[in-house]
């Protein structure tokens, strides 16, 4: 099979968790699959603002799908596809959040802002991104004023959703790691994201790889021709995938592309 597409997830995939910046060797990599005529695609939770040369250095992705399916656009950043959450959606977070102070950002174009817990969720992104200069101070309540937001992140202990499900039902809550959160619709996810892509610019699912290690990325890794789970993985994820590599920590991904790719 001539694979056309490379979808990847950033974090934990492409960089190692807690590094600030994707390594020159899996940069080089990726460019030469790039420069054979394979599609390269970011599919990350992380905003397009937060996926730039400060984590991925000189490596330009053909497109992007950003805040886990809900924005795609290509290299200009040419919108292909957005879905935002609804005020009610945004609204019961923040009060469920600022009743227990639970540490809350929603993700927009330019940034994450945290809506309570500033300096907590800043820390946080810092520790696992090296890039806390991403989460802005939003306490003011107001950046909702200009756009609605893709997605949330959000810390909630994990005891407590069932408390947040019970009074305000209708939003997805995938972890990354214990009592940290993704938040997004329940139709959103890479996975389709991918396919309004896909549909765009003429690729099928069957001529595409992809890579990921996060609850996240397992609707796409299930809708791959080939897919492959970083060694790190939750078990969740590696059965989702077709294969598994090395974990980002060993450079999993260049046995991936060499694998593919020769």
């Amino acid at each position: 099979m001539q694979y056309k597409a490379m979808l990847l997830d950033i974090d934990g995939t492409m960089v190692v968790s807690g590094e600030s910046c994707i390594r020159p060797e899996v940069e080089r990599a990726i460019r030469a699959v790039q420069k054979q005529g394979v599609k390269i695609v970011v599919a990350t939770g992380r905003l397009k603002y937060a996926s730039g040369k400060d984590t991925l250095g000189g490596l330009r992705p053909d497109y992007g799908i950003y805040s886990n399916g809900a924005f795609v656009c290509d290299a200009k950043e040419n919108v292909v596809f957005e879905d935002r959450l609804t005020p009610q959606n945004m609204y019961t977070l923040v009060d469920f959040c600022e009743d227990f102070d639970y540490p809350l950002a929603f993700c927009y174009e330019d940034g994450y802002y945290a809506y309570t817990e500033y300096e907590n969720m800043r820390k946080c992104y810092e520790e696992v991104t090296g890039h806390g200069e991403h989460v802005k101070d939003g306490e003011d309540q107001d950046r909702h004023l200009q756009s609605m937001p893709f997605t949330a992140f959000a810390q909630i202990p994990p005891e407590k959703l069932e408390d947040y499900h019970a009074k305000y039902p209708g939003l997805r809550f995938v972890p990354y790691c214990d009592g940290k959160y993704d938040v997004f619709k329940p139709e959103i996810n890479k996975a389709y994201g991918a396919s309004k892509l896909f549909e765009k610019i003429g690729i099928s699912a069957d001529e595409v790889v992809a890579v990921g290690d996060g609850l996240n990325d397992v609707e796409m890794l299930e809708m791959a021709g080939m897919s492959y789970a970083m060694g790190g993985a939750r078990q969740a994820v590696k059965d989702a995938a077709k294969r598994v590599a090395p974990s980002a920590e060993e450079n999993g991904l260049l046995t991936v592309i060499k694998e593919v790719f020769g």
